[in-house]
């Protein structure tokens, strides 16, 4: 019979009768097809032999299948038992790398849970995308300033000059005393805004009307928390709270109970109260700023075209009322320009002054993922070095392998699997670890992450792709490089040496001990400069001061009689009140006007002082001199600037003293000028500031007490405070607590890089402890040979240490730079920074070349104090 040609077969089918097969002899399966095929093609035509080949060609698929699903999971089962055999014969390898590894994928872990926590703000609100708050931004005198906030006028006439915005709502900080069931009073912050607010946010009520709820005058809403707080009970719709306003006792009523405010919102409160509470021409005025915007724009409105709208709104409704901002012949567009800021922005955006609450830092996010990535990094390279390093070992078991009969192929399948497999493993450890450590890390750094984060983003698939190709990368060398050698060769000296193996795992630790090198440097950067915040003269002696926040009108009508009773005591040095106090993040202002250049007023940072305020704070008088009740004119009207506000004015501080200023329609005498304090952050510069003498505004009480028995002072304080103010709930704090607070963010900062750059050192060390093993392990001939011919224990060890030595040092090389960058880019946040200096890259490198000493100097001294006798019989 004539056989036909096997190319005439078709070829998809014929493929898939030979997939059954494919790990049995094919040869004569593969003739009696051809050899059926040709007979059937003969007897009964072409067509009906194709359509035979198609049929059993697609009933041979499930069969296909099956065999390769079974041969699949025996060979994944051959190789599980392969790699537990491995971890049980190399159990000190075998934990580092799984260990290193886990470690490096939960850091990474829970920092993407925290950058996606900060990414998250305001991302709840169903209309988040089309959400912004107006914001204005002032040029003058080569100087930037943004303003968030905004006059009462602005909302309704937004809405009545662009139909592509729907709604607007207005947030006015306030803060009022407040008297509960049991009669006591409590100083409760709060918002007051429009009705609207929960049309155009997702903030909502667990009970009332929304519709109505913020219409009526003297209506207000609170959290069930609040409700149990002022009234014992949550059943409180329609009941009233008595709130001080002006002076008096009003009833407000409660018209709804708050939902909890989610913890990832830029706006936070426990209350709300309507904003029609305050009469219309309250909000009349275009220049009175202290209201936050915000604007529902419809769908499909570009930012872009609505902003470039809003300058027809600068020029009509503000060029008349801002005209005095025009000097040297600049337009209002060059002036004042407003923006909408995106309300998804705000959080890793905020404004420098006049923000709602402190926002995040996206130097900080970015700091953060990038110590993520290079911990990750650091423990991938560590996992790569390691196995790489350990594969030299499987040489013979390759050999053998081969020997008996197994494919090249095959043996590349089995190490890339097993490597799979340990990164699988590693993972899930990872997982575990991230899942018990991320409740101590929300304890030790204030934090409120929550582990399922993890799973509502990408960032766990993420990490897997990143562990898989860890695992198929460290699988590549013992695949391809112990793979590719005759079995013969292997068996009478084992593979080629040669130099590249050991150029990898240098390079490997080299850029791991630059990360942790680099990461040193920044730890004692961060630590440096918040030495540098804590020990910098402010202006003022923050130390020993107690903040006392004043509730209500008692505290002032009988203030002076509680001052006197007080300063009695010897542990009490001076008291002073006023409506501000340093390390508050908002403060009043207003434009303080020179009569001698009326067109070039100077926005001013204002704080209502009485007499004793720079005596208490211990402020230094540059000129003239401070408040003093023997001056009887000094309560007609005096100020007192700081150097900021002097300079801006053009004078000098003896020029100063003595000069008229006019705000508010009034006119005031300046008789002192105090030296520039940080009553802000040292992220910014000191900005122009007037202590106005205004005894009777109390907001704050500043209590200067002597050194020692705290408690003591304490309790009389108290004692002295019930007595004089029946009712009024006693609250202190500290003023250096109140400061350091400004800085909490840099603080969580400094912690963490102690925390990670312990664990990438940690990593860095486990690898390089694992190096030093394997080398002293395939070096064990050498150093019985030298032993034997005289080398000393010291000898031996140097022998083994000098190369790890020059490792570390070329890494210092490579770190240097890229630290001294990215540091020095962080401390530009700063307007008062230290200098990173060479101590920093001393100290760290010295630090960095102490921990591998002492991670390598365990295996070095153990291997050359061994007996050379049993070195030269191992095999």
């Amino acid at each position: 019979m004539n056989k036909m040609n096997p190319s005439r077969i078709p070829k998809i089918p014929f493929w898939l009768l030979r997939r059954p097969t494919q790990f049995s002899i094919q040869e004569g399966y593969t003739g009696d097809i051809e050899e059926e095929y040709a007979e059937l093609a003969l007897a009964e035509g072409k067509c009906k032999a194709v359509r035979w080949i198609w049929f059993h060609g697609m009933a041979a698929v499930p069969r296909a299948m099956h065999s390769h699903c079974v041969w699949r999971l025996i060979m994944l089962k051959n190789y599980l038992k392969i790699a537990l055999r491995n971890f049980n014969r190399a159990k000190l390898f075998s934990f580092i790398n799984i260990f290193g590894l886990a470690i490096g994928l939960s850091v990474c872990m829970i920092i993407s849970i925290w950058v996606q926590r900060e990414f998250s703000y305001d991302r709840f609100h169903s209309n988040a995308h089309r959400i912004y708050r107006i914001e204005r931004e002032l040029f003058r005198d080569n100087l930037y300033s943004r303003w968030p906030i905004t006059g009462g006028a602005y909302k309704q006439a937004l809405i009545d000059d662009f139909p592509e915005i729907e709604d607007a709502v207005r947030f006015w900080r306030r803060e009022f005393s407040i008297r509960d069931h049991q009669e006591f009073t409590h100083r409760q912050s709060m918002f007051a805004t429009d009705p609207s607010v929960f049309n155009v946010f997702d903030f909502h009520l667990e009970e009332g009307d929304e519709t109505t709820a913020l219409i009526e005058p003297a209506s207000v809403v609170l959290t069930r928390q609040n409700a149990f707080k002022f009234f014992g009970t949550d059943d409180v719709i329609g009941k009233s709270l008595m709130f001080e306003w002006s002076g008096q006792w009003v009833d407000f009523k409660v018209t709804g109970i708050l939902e909890e405010v989610p913890g990832n919102s830029h706006i936070k409160f426990d209350m709300l109260m309507s904003i029609s509470s305050y009469t219309a021409e309250r909000f009349a005025s275009w220049r009175s700023n202290y209201l936050f915007t915000y604007v529902l724009v419809s769908e499909n409105t570009r930012k872009s075209d609505l902003e470039e709208k809003l300058k027809t709104f600068v020029s009509r409704r503000l060029e008349p009322v801002y005209g005095d901002l025009l000097s040297q012949g600049l337009g209002i567009h060059e002036v004042l320009k407003m923006h909408l800021f995106p309300i998804t922005d705000i959080h890793l955006h905020p404004s420098e002054n006049w923000e709602l609450e402190p926002g995040g830092n996206l130097v900080s996010v970015y700091m953060f993922s990038s110590i993520a990535v290079l911990i990750l990094v650091v423990a991938c390279l560590n996992f790569m070095n390691l196995s790489t390093a350990r594969a030299s070992k499987r040489a013979r078991e390759v050999s053998l392998r081969k020997t008996v009969g197994a494919s090249r192929s095959q043996l590349k399948g089995q190490f890339i699997q097993e490597s799979l497999l340990v990164t699988l493993f590693a993972l899930a450890l990872a997982v575990v670890l991230c899942a018990l450590s991320i409740q101590a890390f929300n304890r030790v750094f204030s934090e409120n992450l929550s582990f399922r984060l993890l799973y509502s983003g990408n960032s766990l698939v993420l990490l897997l792709c990143i562990t898989i190709i860890v695992g198929f990368l460290a699988g590549l060398y013992p695949a391809f490089y112990l793979t590719k050698f005759e079995p013969a060769d292997i068996l009478q000296g084992g593979p080629p040496s040669g130099t590249g193996k050991a150029t990898l795992r240098r390079t490997m630790v080299i850029i791991q001990f630059s990360i942790s090198i680099a990461l040193i440097i920044g730890m004692f950067t961060v630590y440096k400069q918040m030495r540098y915040i804590q020990h910098r003269s402010l202006g003022f002696d923050r130390e020993n001061v107690i903040l006392i926040p004043a509730r209500s009108q008692q505290v002032t009508q009988g203030f002076d009689s509680f001052r006197n009773d007080l300063l009695n005591s010897p542990n009490i040095l001076s008291i002073g009140t006023s409506n501000d106090v340093p390390g508050e993040p908002f403060y009043s202002n207003t434009n303080f006007v020179n009569p001698q250049q009326p067109d070039d007023p100077v926005i001013t940072i204002v704080l209502l002082t009485d007499h004793d305020f720079v005596e208490t704070y211990r402020m230094e008088v540059l000129a003239g001199r401070s408040y003093s009740k023997s001056y009887g004119a000094d309560s007609a009207g005096a100020v007192m600037l700081n150097a900021a506000a002097v300079k801006r004015f053009g004078w000098t501080p003896d020029e100063a003293v003595g000069k008229e200023l006019s705000f508010s329609r009034m006119k005031r005498a300046v008789v002192g000028v105090v030296k520039d304090f940080n009553f802000r952050s040292l992220h910014t510069e000191v900005e122009p500031l007037a202590l106005v003498l205004y005894p009777d505004y109390i907001n704050m009480v500043s209590v200067r007490i002597v050194p020692g028995d705290i408690h003591e002072t304490l309790k009389l304080i108290r004692q002295k405070w019930e007595s004089a103010f029946p009712g009024e709930q006693f609250e202190y704090g500290f003023l250096d607590q109140r400061m350091d607070q400004l800085y909490e963010g840099e603080r969580k900062m400094q912690n963490i890089f102690i925390v990670f750059t312990s664990l990438s050192i940690l990593v860095a060390c486990l690898g390089l402890f694992g190096l030093a093993a394997f080398t002293a392990e395939i070096r064990i001939k050498e150093i019985g040979i030298r032993k034997t011919l005289g080398a000393s224990t010291m000898n031996v060890t140097y022998l083994l240490s000098k190369e790890f030595i020059k490792w570390i040092l070329l890494a210092n090389l490579v770190a240097w730079p890229s630290a001294w960058f990215l540091m020095n880019r962080w401390l530009q946040n700063f307007a008062y920074k230290t200098d990173i200096g060479w101590v920093v890259f001393f100290l760290s490198s010295f630090a960095a070349l102490m921990i591998a000493l002492l991670t390598f100097s365990f295996q070095t001294v153990k291997a050359a104090q061994a007996n050379p006798v049993e070195a030269l019989k191992y095999e």
